[in-house]
């Protein structure tokens, strides 16, 4: 019989991303490498872009995908979105 770990609050809550992420977090976790920026889908729109290099950078910081990317903190997209 499976058993369940996590209430559904709990899973919606682990599921996304903290509220804030603190400077250097986004400068160890965000900045995207030379090797990122050629990844990045070229004929794609700058929106899927963006959403392309904030996986990787969730990725990268919590281990994993949040399904809803919309719960990305506004100073972490932000960042993503300052570099060339």
């Amino acid at each position: 019989m499976p058993v369940q770990l996590f209430t559904e609050a709990e899973r919606a809550r682990r599921n996304r991303f903290p509220e804030v992420i603190v400077y250097e977090d986004l400068v160890t976790f965000f900045t995207l490498s030379e090797h990122d920026l050629e990844r990045l889908p070229r004929s794609s729109a700058p929106h899927n872009r963006l959403g392309y290099a904030l996986q990787l950078c969730a990725l990268r910081f919590m281990g994993f995908v949040p399904d809803d990317l919309r719960t990305t903190p506004p100073e972490a997209v932000a960042f993503v979105r300052s570099i060339r």
